[in-house]
C-alpha cells in the first residue's frame, strides 16, 4: 500500500475506537476496506452495519467513492424511498445488488460522492463518518 493509503487507514482505526477495521491491499497501492459495527440510527433495521469502501492508489487526490453496507439492512423510516426493490425500498442514493470489491461481498452501494472535496482535509474517516450520519439521517 502506499503510504497515503496506510496513513488513511490508521486514521480511520485511530478514529473509530471499538471498531473493528478489515483491510484487503488491492493490487496498485490503494485498499479495500470494511468497518464493522457502524451505527446508523433507527430507521434501518437492523441499526448496525458493516460499512465497506475502496482507498485507491490516487489518495488522497481521489474521493473515496462509493461506500456499501450490509444488503439485509431494511429502512423502516418514514422518508421518502423511491429506490423501489422486492428487498425492500431504499432512500435517494441507495440501490440494492451491488457488491463490496476486494471482498466480494453482497451489499447496497450508498451513492456519496463529494464534488467539491479538499484533499488537504477531506479525508477517508471523515468521509466515512459522513455516510453514517446520511444513513443515521434518512
Amino acid at each position: 500500500m502506499k503510504p497515503a493509503v496506510e496513513a488513511a487507514v490508521a486514521e480511520i482505526r485511530a478514529g473509530l475506537p471499538g471498531h473493528e477495521v478489515c483491510l484487503k491491499p488491492d493490487s496498485d497501492g490503494g485498499a479495500y476496506v470494511i468497518v464493522e459495527g457502524a451505527e446508523i440510527g433507527h430507521h434501518f433495521a437492523p441499526a448496525t452495519t458493516w460499512v465497506g469502501f475502496q482507498i485507491t492508489w490516487a489518495y488522497p487526490d481521489a474521493d473515496v467513492y462509493p461506500h456499501f453496507i450490509d444488503p439485509a439492512l431494511r429502512y423502516i423510516g418514514q422518508g421518502d424511498a423511491p429506490n423501489h426493490h422486492a428487498e425492500g425500498n431504499l432512500p435517494k442514493a441507495m440501490t440494492r445488488d451491488a457488491t463490496m470489491p476486494g471482498f466480494g461481498l453482497a451489499a447496497m452501494q450508498v451513492s456519496r460522492v463529494s464534488r467539491h472535496r479538499n484533499a488537504a482535509t477531506d479525508s477517508a474517516l471523515h468521509k466515512l463518518v459522513r455516510i453514517i450520519e446520511f444513513l443515521a439521517s434518512r
